[in-house]
């Protein structure tokens, strides 16, 4: 078994807080992703399980066995570092069995190791290369090999694929799934990178930055990634999670209706969405959310908004549409299909679906959505 568990875990650098009350169940064989912005503190809690930071206060398991004091050696635990960290003068099966042979481990039983690691990651006829004579997606392999021969309970990935270009993300991103999928380990992957975090995890954990860790903890939410996406519990998580993020409209709370909230917008249009805000106020400050591809062009009828067009992005297969709105703080994104006419200047009307629509609070806490299944109207992700 090599689940994990923390419980109140907390890290300080002197007097700064980095990571404040993380309680998290992490299960055997479940892939988990730390995600958030910079500085809020992904990779010290991945070091903090690898046992390369010592925690300040809390508790944290491996596999029910407490590993605050324990080194890094006798956790079970192997990394994969941002960067490839290869010795150049050595090569790729040397590179791989290296910490093998450091804990003098049998040279048959070595061979075994290193040949099996790299039949999974397809490297097999690079094994008597130099890393010179690889290109970057292979030395990430290399790495990623580094760490498969020992055979771990667990496995850290920090950033593994930011070094590499585009294509070779998404190459590198899909034989980390095979991987994943083929050894049944515990995995733990540090990104800033929301497809990398939406199209890995089995369990996304966003972490928070800044004062709202003192006032809140690290952890802003944890869930599955589509989770995260259609409920999620605050503000901060509905900007985050998405790209494009979440369209927010300040206004206020109107009424409540048959578990329909009016909000009623600066400019005085009235926007209902289907959320239960039975414990608000009316007259009290809240900010509606809908997401691009739930934002459609509209013919003036039914729960619309006005806006110009600021700026058209052509991306082939769908198009974006950033449109000023009065009340929002940064444009409206409407996702189109990628043959749109529209363009800057141009006048629309923006329908906004009750049923897709989010509320938050003055605080940014989340109201309850009453359309509870929106799954059905996204594709499915196989």
């Amino acid at each position: 078994m090599a689940d994990i568990r923390m419980r109140s875990v907390c890290k300080a650098f002197k007097d700064v807080r980095v990571i404040e009350r993380v309680n998290l169940d992490i299960e055997d064989g479940e892939f988990a992703v730390f995600v958030g912005p910079s500085g809020c503190g992904k990779s010290t809690l991945l070091r903090l399980v690898a046992g390369l930071e010592d925690i300040t206060s809390g508790e944290m398991t491996i596999g029910g066995k407490q590993v605050n004091n324990i080194p890094p050696s006798q956790r079970g635990v192997a990394m994969v570092f941002q960067s490839y960290a290869l010795y150049p003068h050595m090569t790729i099966f040397d590179n791989m069995a290296f910490g093998l042979k450091l804990a003098k481990e049998d040279s048959g039983e070595i061979k075994d190791r290193v040949h099996w690691a790299a039949k999974i990651l397809q490297m097999e006829h690079l094994l008597e290369r130099l890393p010179k004579e690889l290109s970057g997606g292979q030395r990430q392999r290399v790495a990623i090999g580094r760490a498969i021969v020992r055979k771990p309970g667990v496995f850290l990935f920090d950033e593994p694929l930011s070094n590499l270009d585009a294509a070779l993300r998404v190459q590198t991103r899909i034989e980390i799934s095979k991987l994943h999928h083929n050894l049944g380990a515990s995995m733990i992957y540090v990104t800033h990178d929301q497809v990398e975090a939406m199209t890995l995890a089995d369990k996304i954990v966003l972490l928070n930055a800044g004062k709202a860790v003192i006032e809140e903890g690290s952890v802003a939410q944890i869930g599955p990634p589509l989770e995260l996406y259609h409920h999620p519990v605050n503000l901060f998580v509905a900007g985050f999670i998405g790209s494009p993020k979440m369209n927010f409209l300040s206004g206020q709370l109107s009424g409540v209706e048959n578990g329909v909230a009016a909000v009623t917008l600066p400019d005085g249009t009235v926007v209902r969405a289907a959320v239960d805000a039975s414990s608000a106020q009316p007259g009290q400050a809240v900010t509606l959310g809908i997401r691009p591809e739930h934002v459609a062009l509209g013919d003036g009828s039914g729960n619309s908004v006005r806006g110009e067009v600021a700026y058209v992005e052509h991306l082939g297969e769908s198009s974006f549409i950033y449109s000023q709105v009065q009340g929002a703080a940064n444009h409206v994104i409407v996702r189109q299909e990628g043959d749109t006419h529209a363009k800057m200047s141009d006048r629309l009307t923006l329908a906004l679906a009750p049923q897709h629509c989010h509320l938050f609070d003055e605080k940014g806490r989340a109201f309850r959505r009453r359309i509870e299944a929106v799954a059905e109207t996204m594709p499915v992700l196989q």
